[in-house]
């Protein structure tokens, strides 16, 4: 979520110096039906050293395979 929210940043931004330049400005949308909640989760190093080996954005896809394991 937070590259979204510098994506959205970064958007508004250029579309303020659009504005300011009297340039039409464009719409950013930021796509809020995936609401994230901050936890805190004690894991063995090694298993995140691994996740942070698959490069960036290697929270997005540790939540995606935890959101698509079935319990139970």
């Amino acid at each position: 979520m937070s590259s979204e929210k510098d994506q959205f940043q970064r958007d508004l931004l250029e579309s303020v110096k659009q504005m300011r330049a009297g340039e039409p400005a464009r719409v950013s949308v930021v796509d809020t039906s995936a609401a994230t909640v901050e936890i805190s989760l004690r894991l063995p190093a090694t298993v995140i050293d691994r996740w942070k080996a698959t490069g960036p954005g290697w929270q997005s896809r540790m939540a995606k395979v935890l959101s698509d394991v079935t319990i139970g």
